[in-house]
Order: C-alpha cells, then structure tokens, then sequence
C-alpha cells in the first residue's frame, strides 16, 4: 500500500486556476495566494503520513476510556496533539494577535481535510474548538476575549458545542438545561448534554465548553435560549485555572465510528457559565458555530475519500487477480486492468473532486461574506445558504461512497482491519449525520430558500454558464438548470397546496441543485484545461475525471426530475402503505 499524499496540486489548482477569480476576493487571500496554499497543504501532509496515519488503526481499536472521570484518549494522541499545537497547524486561520497565522478560513477547511485523511477523530479535536474561537470573538466581552481567545485559538485549550440534549436534537424548543442568573455577572448552568464532540479528554488542560441552556425567568421558546462558556476549569483565588467546575463525564458513546473521538454525556451541575451575547440570542450565537461545523463536516467526507481511493488505487495496482478479458493475455493480471475495477476507481478520484471543488467554493463564499464590498457580501450570504447545506450533503455522501466503493476494491482485505479501510468505512458513517442530517439540511432548502437562495444561485449558475464556451457540455448544465428552476416553481407551489408533497421530495430537489453546480464547475476546469499551460495537475487525468462526470455522474439528474416530476404518485404509495409488518 502507499503512502497517503496531500492534495496539494489540486488546491493549487483549485485557488489558482479554477476558483481563482473567487478566491482573490476573500479579504486576506494576498497572505495565502494558491502556491502558499499548497505549500502548506503538503507539508501538513507529510506530518499526517508521518505522524498520524500510522495510529489510525491501533487508535480505533483502543478508543477512548473514561477512569475517575476523566477520558483518555488512545496513545500517541496527546503527543501527537501537542506537536501540532506547537508547530502552528492548529491556528491557521486564528487572529495574529490571538497566536495565528491570520489565514483565511478556506486555507484551514484545506488542512482540515489533510487532518481528516489521517485520522477523522484526531482532526475532531483539532478543528472543532475553533468554532469556539470565532463565536467568542464576534460576541464575547472583553473579559472573555481575553481569558480565552489566545488559549482557544493557539489550541492550548479545547473547547466544544453543547447542544443536543436526551429529549432534545433537531427541535430545540425542548431544551430543560438552565442557567440561573446570580447577579455577580455568572450563571449556575445546570442540565444534561450528549453526543458532545471532544466533551472531555487528555488532549489540553482545560475545555471550554459552549452551551446553549433556557435563562431562568426568560421567554418561553427559542426566544429564552441563552448561550454561556462554561469551562471544566475555573479561576481560582490567585488566577490560576485550576478549580473544578461542575462539569462532569459519567460515560462516552460506544459507536459504530470514530472510536478515537470522546463522544461524551456531559453532566453540568452548577456550573460556573458566562454569557456570551445577551439572554435570548443564544441561538444565532450557536450559528456561528454550527455554520463553520457543517463546513468543517464537508472536507472531513473528503479527507477520508481521498485516503480512500488512495489506499483502492494501490491496492488494485498490486493485487493480481484474474484473467485478461479484454486482451486475451494469457495469466493473471493486475486488478486495475479489469474495466469495472477501473470504472470504480476512475468513479472515487471524480466524486472526491467534485465535492472538493463544491465545498471550496462553499468555504470561499463563507469568507466573501465579510467583503468590504457591500453587494458581494449580499450576494455571498444568498449563495451560501445554499452552498452550505448543499456542500455538507453532497459531500458526506459521495465520502460514504467512495469508502464503500474502496472495500469493494479490496473485497475480503477491506473487510479487515488491516487495511485501514474498514475503520474509514464505519467512521465516515457519521457524516451525513451530524452538523444537522441531511434530510434537515434539504428541508432547510425547500422551506426557507426558495425565494431568495435559490434564484440567487440559479442566477449565478446561469451567468456563469452564458460567459463559458458553448458546446455539448454547456447544453448538458443549461437543460439542468431548466430542471431546477421547473422544480422550484413547482415546489413552490406544492408547499402551499400539497407540502407533504414538497417536503417528501426535498432531497431530490437538493441532490438536482446540487449537480447544477458541480456541472458548473467541472464546465469551469474544462474551460482551465483548454486554455491553461503548464498546470499544478496532470490535466489529461482531470480532464478525463471531468468527461467521466457529465457522462456517467451528472445523468443522475433525470432521475431526481423524474421523482419530483412524480410527487403526488409517491405521496400516494406513502400514505396508503399501513407501515405494518408483515
């Protein structure tokens, strides 16, 4: 098998070339132009291969222990954590002043795939705390910017989201976790949250821990939500972050995946919090958060599909196995010959760089949200409330199927542990999960985009196509966005009419859109092909990954038309059908 290598040709070739005229507008691009970009790409690559992919199994298998309380995590863990903090991987896209490089987000959503090659669990607790970071630098007071923002942001300290809770995921609405106001300028948090992300380990010596909880005596609702730091650690007397808080781990979730992630039950017993924001904003604080975890979910999808396809394509190249169909050759020969092996393979390396191009884009337009240009942060906010949901589906699910499709290659050596692949198959499984399931990230689409997000990108993949060369595969995108914008008025219409109808087809709708984009994109990387010389890439592979898309991959969009073109049908079988079993 060999080694993993960092995709950093095709970042290069993503920033410079096929995105570039996005990604020179994100405010502080100058500091990360596209050669930068895949400097760093590769050298945190080689610290993964070197340091991290070695501990991939062995770290699956042992997991995470709870004992006195506390969790530990596998060995070579803190170790290996710590090298990272001190090298600086950890801080990418943190603020200078707070111990970073100031990168833009897009640079650190890059590294973050390479981090999730190695190991999704390792890079868990790497990424997630800097949604922390950025929800108490655009809210928190000063005292709070400066007891914990350099701590956060270097990765000294961790810090996790707390959310979800035994009765309550999705409708928030549930939530029984309190805070009670002292009058001192603290709160008494006091409630249970599960499947917390990172809720408590040996990696740092103190977590922060942001939790939403209702405010004593607020409003009923979402209205009475409140969003507080609460840390395992408080201040004691002289300063020193040593006194427990009332947080507490009793256990950690035995699950299919990501054995090395302390997916924890946390008990908050009168815990010290403060506030971040004011009582009864608590949830578009936790936004922040969650919009730059959704992101995050995309390039861990595509970290584990590129090591995937990776670990499939060494593997078909040494197995010798069968014979010669197609020339007659006498012998076995190398699995990669076979033309539905090849199929396969050639199908992963597309799939992987189709959601690597989609959710860049998505991470770009995050960052051209805060343009200085007025009209370009408008337009950047419309694109990504469908950008954003659209890059967490699309490519949690292709990182499924291309883990699927590299234990197939493998056949029975996928199977078991030793390859690597079963442990990426079990922890990619979480994916379209987390972060918000992607039925709840299309419904988000039918109900609450379709008359600003979507005609807001329709416009834009329009435009896009019109200034790209005419020919078959321009046609093939312009008949697709027709499909979309048919769909939209008619969903449209469904949901005043018939919404069980339009709710049913919302990941249709979603995956049809989708396609839309990524054909828009991969039009984009002909165009760069055609006309680029001397590219970062080998263009004949790319622009082969690109025939194979409109030809074998982006003709799934008849299917997602025929479903909705077939709404009130399905609707019909769902509710005649008794659910019974028989």
């Amino acid at each position: 098998m060999s080694d993993y290598i960092a995709p950093s040709s095709d970042y290069r070739f993503l920033a410079g070339h096929v995105l570039a005229p996005e990604y020179l507008q994100m405010p502080g691009a100058a500091d990360a132009d596209a050669a930068t970009l895949s400097e760093i790409v590769a050298t945190l690559g080689t610290f993964v291969a070197e340091r991290l992919v070695p501990l991939s199994v062995l770290a699956d298998e042992e997991g995470c222990t709870v004992a006195d309380g506390s969790v530990r995590t596998p060995r070579g863990y803190p170790e290996v954590y710590k090298e990272l903090a001190a090298a600086g991987w950890a801080s990418l896209h943190v603020a200078p002043e707070h111990g970073g490089q100031g990168l833009p987000l897009a640079a650190g959503l890059a590294c973050d795939e390479v981090l999730s090659s190695g190991s999704m669990s390792f890079a868990l607790y790497a990424s997630l705390r800097l949604g922390v970071y950025k929800v108490i630098d655009a809210l928190g007071s000063d005292v709070l910017k400066s007891d914990y923002l350099s701590r956060i942001g270097s990765g000294e300290w961790n810090g996790t989201m707390c959310l979800t809770e035994p009765q309550c995921g999705t409708d928030l609405s549930l939530m029984r976790t309190t805070a009670s106001d002292t009058g001192d300028g603290t709160y008494r948090i006091s409630g249970t949250k599960i499947f917390i992300t990172g809720g408590d380990h040996d990696l740092t010596e103190n977590i922060a821990h942001l939790v939403l909880a209702r405010v004593q005596g607020g409003a009923s609702g979402l209205a009475g939500l409140g969003l507080f730091i609460v840390p395992k650690f408080r201040k004691n007397a002289s300063g020193a972050w040593t006194v427990p808080n009332g947080v507490r781990c009793p256990r950690v979730e035995h699950k299919l995946g990501i054995h090395a992630s302390a997916t924890a039950e946390l008990l908050f017993e009168d815990a010290h919090g403060w506030i971040v924001g004011t009582p009864g904003t608590g949830l578009a604080g936790m936004f922040i958060m969650m919009k730059l975890a959704r992101l995050g979910t995309s390039f861990q999808a595509i970290g584990v599909a590129e090591i995937a396809s990776q670990k499939a394509l060494a593997y078909a190249r040494e197995r010798v196995q069968g014979r010669d169909l197609v020339g007659g050759r006498k012998g076995s020969v190398p699995i990669i010959e076979h033309p539905n092996i090849r199929r396969e393979l050639v199908r992963m390396r597309t799939l992987t760089s189709s959601a690597r191009m989609l959710a860049f884009f998505a991470s770009i337009t995050q960052e051209t949200t805060a343009s200085p240009d007025p009209a370009l942060a408008v337009q950047s906010e419309r694109l990504l409330s469908m950008l954003m949901p659209l890059s967490k589906v699309v490519a949690s699910e292709y990182g499924v199927e291309v883990a699927t499709a590299a234990m197939q290659t493998l056949g029975g050596h996928g199977y078991i542990r030793e390859s690597g692949v079963e442990v990426l198959l079990r922890d990619v499984q979480i994916l379209p999960i987390y972060e918000g399931t992607n039925d709840v990230q299309s419904l988000d689409i039918v109900l609450r985009r379709l008359e600003e997000g979507c005609p807001e990108l329709l416009a834009w993949m329009r435009g896009q196509v019109a200034f790209l060369p005419q020919g078959r595969r321009a046609a093939q995108v312009s008949r697709t966005l027709d499909l979309i914008e048919g769909a939209a008025v008619a969903l449209a219409g469904q949901l005043k009419a018939s919404p069980f109808s339009a709710l049913e087809m919302a990941r249709e709708f979603l995956w049809l859109v989708g396609h839309g984009v990524m054909g828009v994109l991969w039009l984009r990387t002909l165009q760069t092909i055609d006309q680029g010389d001397k590219l970062p890439i080998n263009a004949q592979s790319k622009r082969a990954e690109a025939d194979f898309y409109f030809a074998f991959v982006h003709p799934e969009v008849d299917v997602r038309a025929a479903r909705l073109n077939a709404a009130s049908e399905v609707q019909d079988a769902l509710l005649a059908h008794e659910l019974d079993f028989i």
